[in-house]
């Protein structure tokens, strides 16, 4: 499949494609790949800048969902680019970044339960129990939250799912941060956005 370039886009794409690119001070590959579908990278851009503006979670607790889908979908240059970010801004130390890329307990029990709640939306289709609702409010979540975690497994859906069907080449700035569901090596070193 082809990776676009800002000349071939299509023109409903340009816009949004010039809004990230400010956004994210550079043009990872991934962008190139959203922008040859206007509704892909209008509604990527959508999510995020709802998800940026209206999250009940914070900054780290989104970066937890957002790897946990990672993981399960098996995105590899979404967990690259997610754990660089995670490291760039410091959100969790480097031997907790590395126990979420490798599904290790967390230090927090509330991320713990985060993480195990995430996985068990997009897993069951949504379909969680009563009981599994309850222990994730238990530790300090609310229904907001939990409805939340919906619209953060389908932005995931979005890119995972994108760049699977794609595979665009990582970029150097992601590299240092590269991984595998089956185990290949990797490191969680920190490494710069470009």
């Amino acid at each position: 499949m082809t990776i676009n370039h800002p000349q071939t886009v299509p023109a409903n794409s340009a816009a949004a494609l010039e809004d990230l690119t400010k956004a994210f001070g550079w043009t990872p590959n991934v962008l190139n790949v959203f922008a040859g579908s206007p509704a892909l990278i209008q509604s990527y851009q959508s999510l995020s800048n709802i998800l940026s503006a209206e999250s009940a979670f914070s900054e780290t607790e989104q970066e937890i969902i957002q790897v946990t889908n990672n993981i399960e979908n098996d995105c590899t240059y979404c967990m690259a680019a997610h754990s660089t970010v995670i490291s760039m801004k410091n959100l969790l130390p480097d031997d907790q970044l590395e126990a979420l890329r490798s599904g290790a307990p967390l230090a927090e029990n509330k991320y713990n339960t985060l993480r195990t709640f995430a996985l068990s939306v997009l897993q069951q289709q949504g379909r969680v129990t009563p009981a599994q609702i309850e222990t994730f409010k238990a530790a300090g979540y609310t229904d907001e939250h939990a409805l939340e975690i919906i619209v953060h497994t389908a932005f995931k859906v979005i890119t995972n799912f994108t760049n699977n069907m794609v595979e665009p080449e990582l970029d150097e700035p992601f590299q240092a941060q590269t991984w595998s569901k089956h185990g290949e090596p990797h490191s969680a070193g920190t490494a710069g956005m470009g």
